[in-house]
C-alpha cells in the first residue's frame, strides 16, 4: 500500500506540474485571444467546436472501457492479451472516427448552415473552424488508445514534459496571431489543429516506443471485442446524456441568445475546467490502482482509496474555489478587457458545480472498476434526462441564460444519492460512512471558510488590497479549516511526510 501510495503521489506530482502550467498560460493566452478574436468570434469558436465535439459521445463510450481492460490485463502480465486489447482498441477507435467523420460532414454540416445563430458574414469562417474540428476529433479518437496505455502503464511524467511544448506552442500562437494577416478566427483554428497534431505525432512515438503492445495492428481478438463492446454499451446512456446535456445547452443559448452568451459560456468553461483539471490529478493518478485493488480482491485497500483520493481532490479543490468564489468580478476585470455578460455568474455556478462532481467522481470510478457499470448507466445514468427539456423549457419562457446553470446542478446532486445506493448494494461500499464523513462534512467545512471573506469582502470597496486580503484569508482559512476536520489521520500523514517534510528538509 505504501509502495504505491507513492506511486500515486509522485504520478500526481507530474500531473500537477503540468496542470499547473497549462492552468497559468491557459489564463494569460484566453486574454489574448479573446481580445484578437472579439467576443463574437470568440463566441462562434466555442459553439462550433463544441458542436463538433457532441458527435464524440461514440468515443466517449468506449474511453473508460479501454482503460479498463488495458490495466487488468496489464495485471495480469500476459504480452499476447495485452497487445491483443490494444490492437482490438485501435480498430474500434478506427471505425468509429470514420463513421463520427461520415456524420459530421453531412448532418453536422447541413445543421451548422442552417440552424446556428452565426452572422452570415462569419458563415464563411465559421465553416473552416468547423472542418478543423472535424479533422482533429478524428485524430483525438484514434489516439484513445494510446492514451490509455500511458494511463495503464503509469508513465505520467510525459504529461510534465509535454506541458513544455504546449507553452511554447501557445505563445508562438500569440505571436502568430497578431502578425500574420488575414481572418483571425481561420489562422487561429488553423494554428490550435497545427499544434494538436504535432500533439499527436509525439504521443504516439512516444507510446509505440516505449510500450511493445502500441505497435501497429489490425488484428482484432473477437473474444475481447465482445468484452469490450458489451462493457462498454452500458455507457452509452451515461455519454450521451453528458455529451447532450453539455453542447446541448450550448446550442440552446446560441439559439436563444446570441455568439457573445456563447463567449461568457466559453471564459466560464476555460476557468473552471483549468481548476477541475488542476485538482483532478489524484483520481487520473489513482484510477489504474483502484482496478488492480479490485482485481486482487483487495476490499480494504480499494475502499481506502475512495475515500482518501476524494479527501484529497475536495481538499485541493476547496482552496481554489473559496478565493475565485468571492473576487472573481475583480479577476476578471484584471483578466481581460471586455468581460462578457453573465461570465461571472457563470463561473461561480460552475464552481459550485465541480464542488459536487468531485464529491462522488471517486465512487463513478469504483462502480465502473468493479464491472457494475450496467446498475450505473440503468439508475445513475438515466437520471441527467430532465437537464436538457428543463433548459428549454425555462429559456421559453424567457428566463435569463443564468438559470440554465443552475438546473445543471438537478441532475448532479441526485446522481451522488443515485452513487451511492448503486455502490452499497452492489459492492458493499460503506455508503453512509462516506455521505457523512466525506460529502456532508465537507461541504459544510468549505460554507464556513466562506464567512469571513465573504464578510471582508463587503466592509472594504473593491481595490488590489481588499482582492489581496481577501484571497490570504480564504486560502489560509480554508487549508487550516480542511486540514484540521476534513483530511483524517492518515491523510494528514501524508500530507505531512510529503509537503512539511521537504520544507524542512530544504531549511536544513
Amino acid at each position: 500500500m505504501e509502495e504505491n501510495t507513492k506511486r500515486i503521489f509522485k504520478n500526481t506530482i507530474y500531473l500537477y506540474i503540468r496542470q499547473f502550467i497549462i492552468m497559468a498560460l491557459s489564463f494569460f493566452t484566453t486574454r489574448i485571444v479573446l481580445e484578437k478574436l472579439g467576443a463574437s468570434d470568440y463566441g462562434i469558436n466555442n459553439v462550433v467546436g463544441g458542436f463538433v465535439s457532441m458527435f464524440t459521445v461514440l468515443n466517449s463510450i468506449l474511453q473508460t472501457g479501454t482503460r479498463r481492460f488495458l490495466s487488468l490485463n496489464l495485471g495480469k502480465g500476459e504480452n499476447t492479451l495485452i497487445k491483443d486489447t490494444f490492437s482490438t482498441a485501435f480498430v474500434i477507435h478506427l471505425i468509429i472516427g470514420l463513421f463520427i467523420v461520415l456524420l459530421l460532414e453531412t448532418i453536422g454540416f447541413q445543421f451548422l448552415n442552417s440552424r446556428l445563430n452565426i452572422a452570415p458574414e462569419r458563415m464563411y469562417a465559421a465553416n473552416w473552424v468547423f472542418q478543423f474540428s472535424v479533422i482533429t476529433i478524428f485524430l483525438n479518437i484514434t489516439q484513445t488508445p494510446y492514451m490509455a496505455a500511458i494511463t495503464s502503464h503509469e508513465n505520467f511524467s510525459i504529461y510534465a514534459l509535454m506541458s513544455i511544448f504546449d507553452t511554447i506552442a501557445k505563445i508562438a500562437i500569440l505571436f502568430l496571431l497578431v502578425f500574420i494577416p488575414g481572418d483571425k478566427l481561420i489562422i487561429y483554428s488553423a494554428l490550435l489543429f497545427t499544434i494538436s497534431f504535432i500533439n499527436i505525432t509525439i504521443y504516439r512515438f512516444y507510446c509505440i516506443s516505449h510500450f511493445s503492445e502500441c505497435k501497429f495492428s489490425l488484428h482484432v481478438n473477437k473474444h475481447l471485442l465482445r468484452e469490450m463492446l458489451q462493457f462498454s454499451s452500458w455507457s452509452v446512456i451515461a455519454n450521451v446524456f453528458s455529451v447532450a446535456n453539455n453542447q446541448g445547452v450550448s446550442i440552446l443559448l446560441n439559439i436563444f441568445f446570441s455568439t457573445l452568451v456563447n463567449a461568457a459560456r466559453g471564459l466560464a468553461n476555460t476557468v473552471t475546467f483549468t481548476i477541475s483539471q488542476f485538482v483532478n490529478g489524484f483520481i487520473i493518478a489513482a484510477e489504474p490502482q483502484l482496478v488492480k485493488y479490485y482485481g486482487a480482491g483487495d476490499k480494504e485497500h480499494f475502499e481506502h482509496l475512495v475515500f482518501n483520493i476524494t479527501q484529497y481532490t475536495l481538499f485541493l479543490l476547496a482552496i481554489f474555489a473559496v478565493p475565485v468564489f468571492m473576487e472573481i468580478d475583480y479577476v476578471l476585470k484584471l483578466w481581460l478587457v471586455n468581460v462578457p455578460q453573465y461570465t461571472s455568474e457563470f463561473i461561480k455556478i460552475t464552481i459550485i458545480s465541480s464542488l459536487v462532481v468531485n464529491s462522488y467522481s471517486m465512487l463513478d470510478k469504483a462502480i465502473i472498476a468493479s464491472g457494475h457499470i450496467k446498475q450505473m448507466a440503468l439508475i445513475g445514468n438515466t437520471i441527467p434526462i430532465v437537464q436538457l427539456p428543463l433548459v428549454y423549457l425555462f429559456l421559453k419562457l424567457d428566463y435569463s441564460p443564468i438559470i440554465t446553470y443552475w438546473i445543471t446542478l438537478i441532475p448532479q446532486i441526485l446522481g451522488i444519492f443515485a452513487n451511492l445506493w448503486i455502490s452499497h448494494k452492489y459492492i458493499n461500499f460503506p455508503s453512509h460512512k462516506y455521505l457523512f464523513q466525506i460529502i456532508l462534512k465537507n461541504f459544510l467545512l468549505i460554507f464556513i471558510a466562506c464567512i469571513i471573506p465573504y464578510i471582508i469582502r463587503n466592509m472594504m470597496p473593491e481595490s488590489i488590497i481588499r482582492f489581496l486580503v481577501v484571497c490570504t484569508i480564504a486560502v489560509l482559512g480554508t487549508i487550516m479549516l480542511m486540514y484540521t476536520f476534513a483530511l483524517n489521520s492518515e491523510t494528514r500523514l501524508i500530507v505531512k511526510q510529503k509537503v512539511l517534510g521537504k520544507v524542512f528538509k530544504k531549511n536544513k
